[in-house]
């Protein structure tokens, strides 16, 4: 007998159907970009999507996952699903299983003394014997005596090619029942979200990347590297499409409900000199806000490169029914050269009146970390919250500077009634917590625009002159997104009295930035804050513009393409 080393094969076992096969799955790349932009764009039918889950001679899915009471336990549990990831990520886990697997399910190959390779999930292991589950939820016992080598697999026990056993209106309708399975009551803020993605005509959306961990904020180089903020900490780097596996740099964070890392900036000259400009929220020596400036040294920071610009408040002193909650986090360089950086009010309210606090204010220093003499409050506050530029706010979660002119718009996420779009102004206050959406209050700013509350985060300026063909209508608009409703709307800076739908469908959307190809490229998360539904690596990264000409198509399965106009309508509190 060969008792070379085990090398492991792309062996595949047909998780969700009653054939077991192995080898290569005959499923052309091209057959399931089909099969996905056919599920983006068409709404499916979850009732007979349920019965393509369970019935054995379709998808079969009860074989191995269990929904509510019925099912079994070999694959991950798919009661609350549809309440956890977002379509695109729905079709990708049954086209591409392998892409990403979920950790404790990740199949291993077993090689036994008698020349047969075993490939399963292991569901229990004593000191003589290993029992492997199959695919067809079958236990086999294997003596480790009998056992010569075993390895883990990158290669899903789930196995590509389910869609050649579906129609493609089959397909549509297993992901709509998918995307229905979700909690009584929604267990998250965003997770109502259901339905295609809706863009309007002649728009194509990709997705550039996945397995993304409660991504914050982004921000792109003039190279095209998008710098993708984790919560838990990471600063991760996606390089030509595709996500590197080592972060650019790992920060010890507070990643508390809303603490964490939340903001990200590139300096004007990041080409020359490569400083990137982070907020997250420190523990040691207690939790508070830290601003810092890091060195590139290619897609990695220098070692030891952090020179800290601004440390915040002890966020233990300053009350707050949930002290860990409205962190804001967002950063951007102005066109005077400033760092401008937005502070939530940490739900107490009240400091965002004061000015011996950050919270719930907009500030404004030096790229260098001293403060300009000439702010507003340069006078009146002492030591570091001459920092203070603007205040009155609650939770500005991002907001936007405007090429060419500078203007500031700030969104503002609301407690109960509203939701607000502020024009940044030195020495405004916008009123919180007396007053909250439009106001004639004189001694307040009222907002530009605002909205019944859901929860505004991402904003983004379209350039007047993208690189990209954006149609005529959408330059110069300013573009927000929502993270509850799930839509992106535009606004003219010089009527902001309405708003038009752009996008609607997509889920937990939480910042946005227009890149130098002149696509807007948009940022979806998991669960709102790390908790008990937090689910590491489900959150991704959308790129969205205009339709190659000729109706060319992006050589990806990802592709979420639509050409019809939106269909209806659809975070951080």
């Amino acid at each position: 007998m060969d008792r070379r080393p085990l090398t492991l094969i792309p062996v595949l076992i047909l998780a969700v159907g009653t054939e077991a096969y192995t080898g290569t799955v005959a499923d052309p790349v091209d057959e399931r970009d089909d099969y996905a932009r056919f599920a983006q764009t068409a709404l499916g039918n979850a009732t007979r999507g349920r019965r393509v889950f369970a019935d054995t001679a379709n998808a079969g899915c009860l074989r191995c996952h269990r929904v509510g009471g019925d099912g079994d336990d070999i694959g991950p549990d798919l009661s609350d699903v549809g309440g956890k990831l977002g379509r695109e990520h729905l079709i990708e886990s049954v086209l591409e299983p392998s892409r990403q697997i979920v950790e404790g399910y990740r199949s291993v190959v077993v090689a036994t003394r008698d020349g047969r390779l075993w490939t399963g999930l292991i569901k229990g292991e004593t000191g003589e014997t290993i029992t492997l589950v199959d695919a067809e939820a079958r236990a086999h016992v294997l003596s480790k005596v009998e056992v010569e080598d075993r390895k883990e697999s990158d290669v899903s026990i789930m196995p590509e090619g389910l869609a050649s056993k579906l129609s493609r209106e089959q397909f549509a309708d297993l992901i709509a029942y998918l995307e229905g399975l979700r909690s009584a009551g929604q267990p998250t803020p965003g997770s109502e979200v259901a339905g295609p993605l809706s863009l309007p005509k002649g728009f194509t959306s990709f997705r550039v990347a996945a397995g993304l961990s409660a991504a914050t904020a982004l921000a792109i180089a003039p190279d095209g590297r998008v710098f993708v903020g984790e919560q838990t900490g990471a600063l991760r780097v996606v390089k030509d499409d595709k996500l590197r596996s080592e972060p650019f740099v790992t920060l010890a964070v507070d990643r508390t409900w809303e603490r964490g890392l939340i903001g990200v900036a590139l300096d004007p000259g990041f080409a020359r000199n490569g400083f990137v400009y982070l907020t997250y929220v420190a523990s040691d020596p207690f939790p508070h806000h830290r601003v810092s400036r890091f060195t590139a040294r290619g897609d990695v920071a220098e070692t030891g490169s952090e020179f800290i610009l601004l440390k915040g408040d002890d966020q233990r002193t300053l009350g707050g029914p949930v002290k860990a909650g409205h962190q804001g986090g967002a950063l951007h360089f102005g066109a005077d050269g400033k760092l401008y950086i937005a502070i939530g009010d940490q739900t107490a309210g009240h400091p965002a009146q004061r000015l011996d606090t950050f919270q719930g204010k907009l500030l404004r220093i030096n790229p260098d970390g001293t403060i300009p003499a000439d702010n507003p409050f340069f006078e009146k506050a002492a030591g570091k919250y001459r920092a203070i530029w603007a205040l009155g706010l609650r939770n500005p979660y991002t907001f936007a500077v405007q090429p060419g002119t500078g203007r500031v718009f700030i969104n503002d996420v609301g407690e109960a009634r509203w939701e607000e779009i502020n024009e940044g102004s030195a020495g405004a206050n916008y009123g919180w917590p007396a007053v909250e959406g439009p106001s004639d209050d004189p001694r307040y700013c009222a907002p530009i625009l605002a909205y019944k509350a859901a929860s505004v985060t991402g904003g983004a300026f379209c350039p007047d002159k993208p690189a990209a063909a954006i149609p005529v209508h959408y330059r110069g608009k300013y573009f927000f997104m929502d993270f509850v409703k799930g839509w992106i709307k535009t606004l003219d800076p010089d009527h902001p009295e309405s708003a038009e739908t752009f996008a609607e469908g997509l889920l937990r959307p939480v910042d946005m930035a227009f890149g130098a190809d002149g696509a807007l490229y948009v940022l979806l998360r998991d669960a709102w804050v790390v908790d008990r539904h937090f689910r590491p690596g489900t959150g991704s990264l959308l790129r969205i513009g205009p339709t190659p000409a000729g109706g060319a198509t992006l050589n990806t399965p990802h592709r979420l393409d639509s050409s019809r106009d939106g269909a209806r309508h659809g975070g951080p509190r």
